[in-house]
């Protein structure tokens, strides 16, 4: 039978808020083990594959999901008994179903959420894509005022500029499921 185990913590968010420090920085803590595969985004899509985002690059960025259960419990089968074990996947504090899933299945995690300025979030977010190549749009307001456009168009949520920085309704939201005592937010600019 295969090994595994489920994540004591999660990283949850925001995108280009400082995730990818933070969990590099964890991952050297020798009472922590974090996943192997920064943001596997398995609790986006609840066992089932990722949703066909239609943006550019979201058809190949959907191939590097992990959605089926055994590959998720199997990025910690390499914890030791001692360790907490950890994942880091961003936009679980953005996407509402997401949340859900995680209190249904990791009631007691705890939960650490890092956020940025809004606007410096998005800046960052937009320069991204664009230095990537895959960002259409020279302009980042024009790009942030075609957002729901492109929500409607089924472009995946790295595209949703001004909704990843809506912080508000999405901790409130996480606070409905957990209590506070199993959160903690953490300033980017503080932690930098």
């Amino acid at each position: 039978p295969r090994g595994g185990r489920l994540p004591d913590f999660l990283l949850v968010g925001a995108p280009k808020a400082g995730t990818t420090a933070l969990h590099a920085a964890l991952a050297r803590h020798p009472e922590l083990f974090l996943s192997p595969v920064k943001e596997p985004k398995y609790y986006l899509c609840g066992d089932s594959p990722p949703p066909a985002y239609k943006g550019p690059g979201d058809a190949h960025s959907n191939r590097e999901w992990i959605w089926q259960r055994q590959r998720y419990l199997d990025l910690f089968a390499g914890a030791g008994d001692e360790q907490q074990a950890g994942e880091s996947t961003p936009f679980y504090l953005y996407h509402r179903d997401a949340r859900r899933r995680i209190a249904t299945d990791l009631p007691r995690a705890k939960l650490v959420a890092v956020l940025r300025d809004p606007v410096d979030r998005a800046y960052s977010n937009w320069m991204h894509l664009w230095a990537d190549g895959l960002e259409p749009c020279a302009d980042v307001v024009e790009a942030c005022e075609r957002e729901a456009r492109r929500i409607d168009e089924g472009w995946a949520p790295f595209w949703h500029y001004r909704g990843l920085g809506m912080y508000g309704r999405q901790l409130w939201d996480l606070f409905e499921h957990f209590p506070a005592e199993q959160m903690h937010v953490i300033c980017s600019e503080d932690f930098f």
